[in-house]
């Protein structure tokens, strides 16, 4: 199990116009982590389509929580949002997660959300 090393934490208003917050933190973070520039850019890829996805089933005036955790392997990240409709990630969005990530799981209840991990390569 990998060991933690330092979190950081954002929680912005659940619409698409905070995207673009969550992408540079998620840059910064994973970049701090150590993470190779193809790397910062996989994992921006997975948290902004996995974040596209529980927005879309949020209720009104909810709060997107994430926390990316730096690990001796990589990057970590998790999030919640209160949701009224099952999130649910279509086979392209599937696709795409699982090329750009070691690791995700899914959480479709209330509050939903989800986990991903982001290795180092070679390890």
């Amino acid at each position: 199990m990998a060991t933690d090393h330092w979190r950081v934490k954002l929680d912005v208003p659940a619409a698409t116009r905070y995207l673009h917050i969550v992408r540079l933190t998620t840059a910064g973070a994973a970049a701090e982590a150590g993470l190779d520039a193809e790397e910062v850019e996989d994992i921006k890829i997975a948290v902004d389509e996995l974040c596209s996805v529980a927005i879309a089933a949020s209720t009104d005036d909810q709060v997107l929580s994430l926390q990316f955790i730096a690990t001796d392997d990589g990057l970590q990240v998790e999030a919640t949002v209160p949701t009224s409709d099952a999130m649910e990630v279509d086979e392209m969005g599937q696709a795409i997660i699982s090329a750009t990530v070691d690791a995700f799981t899914w959480d479709v209840g209330d509050p939903g959300g989800f986990h991903l991990a982001k290795s180092h390569r070679g390890r």
